[in-house]
């Protein structure tokens, strides 16, 4: 029989835990052992409604005998948390982006490092199935080498802390630079160079990017772009969207990554919603996790890999400060 796997959540702050959670409970042999929240409301809203224990301070949930811990908190917090869970020997997933700067970055591969445990940022894009389907053509060869891709990753203005730059480190190109950022990369199999964007709050007035466009350059010589914007009206789907255009020379694949989708025109409520009948990614990206901790392999989605979507994040804003094209500072990823 399988080892159990034991898991703890820390912090609720982040939309996706509530997905995380519900996945990780359809797996066999895995035990939800604890929820720390600092909102105690929240937290203890969460333990009952996943029958699990409440932790006020996420320092006692690591003290527990989990085997991983992931961690939904605000983007501040990413290398605090995941420094401790690592110092306690745990198995880390993190939301993404990985970290809100580079020193912070280095500081939680080094803590991972040094502690022998793995460390994984959550990009659920790389286990999504139609991702997974374009990822096989590209490898088989099927459109030649690639020459540019395209990207959209759209999306609603969130609230709270995640326009708070002290909290969350930027706004859109934060937000959602790094999903199409990690795609680009895994499917070239190449580095950034350079990066070069314009962005600004030109939609919402909130003080924050809510909108920007992201080019780059790869070692590879692939030219790629992505539409970072909080660009949806507050009646359209919140998620999900997230395309891409991989131009080869042989051919060209346009990827949906949620073309599986039920549309639902709600007139009275004057509402439209995306219902995804096909594997999204979370699940994926969950049992990846859950892997991890049972074998301490290196995961599909790793922190390394969090850091490298991060760098080309950190060049755009300060491309967008200078309006230049800046060359990409690659981080000390040693796992």
């Amino acid at each position: 029989m399988e080892k159990k796997v034991k898991i703890g959540v820390i912090s609720f702050e982040h939309m996706h835990a509530l997905s995380y959670t519900r996945e990780l409970l359809k797996l066999p042999n895995v035990e939800l052992v604890g929820i720390a929240d600092t909102d105690e409301f929240r937290g203890t809203r969460m333990a009952f409604q996943f029958g699990t224990k409440y932790y006020p301070d996420y320092h006692d949930l690591l003290e527990t005998d989990i085997d991983g811990v992931i961690i939904c908190t605000c983007n501040r917090l990413h290398c605090e948390v995941s420094v401790a869970a690592a110092q306690h020997k745990k198995h880390i997933l993190v939301e993404k982006p990985f970290a809100m700067t580079a020193p912070q970055a280095e500081e939680m591969l080094r803590a991972a490092k040094e502690n022998g445990v793995q460390i994984m940022n959550a990009f659920p894009m790389r286990f999504n199935p139609n991702v997974i389907e374009a990822k096989q053509m590209v490898d088989e060869g099927k459109i030649g080498d690639i020459l540019c891709i395209t990207g959209i990753n759209h999306g609603k203005i969130p609230s709270g802390w995640f326009i708070d730059p002290s909290q969350s480190g930027g706004g859109g190109v934060m937000d959602h630079t790094v999903h199409l950022a990690d795609l680009m990369r895994w499917f070239t199999g190449s580095e950034y160079t350079d990066v070069y964007c314009e962005s600004g709050s030109l939609i919402h007035n909130q003080h924050i990017d809510d909108c920007g466009i992201v080019t780059a350059d790869m070692e590879s010589g692939a030219f790629v772009t992505i539409d970072c914007s909080w660009a949806h009206h507050k009646n359209y789907p919140i998620w999900p969207q997230v395309d891409m255009e991989i131009i080869g020379t042989k051919g060209t694949i346009d990827l949906h990554a949620f073309g599986q989708v039920n549309r639902i025109y709600d007139l009275k409520g004057n509402l439209v919603e995306d219902v995804v009948w096909n594997e999204d990614g979370d699940a994926g990206l969950v049992r990846e996790f859950v892997s991890v901790c049972r074998t301490g392999q290196k995961p599909n989605a790793s922190g390394a890999d969090g850091a490298r979507a991060l760098e080309v994040a950190v060049a755009a804003y300060k491309s967008t400060a200078s309006h230049k094209k800046i060359a990409v500072e690659h981080l000390n990823t040693q796992e």
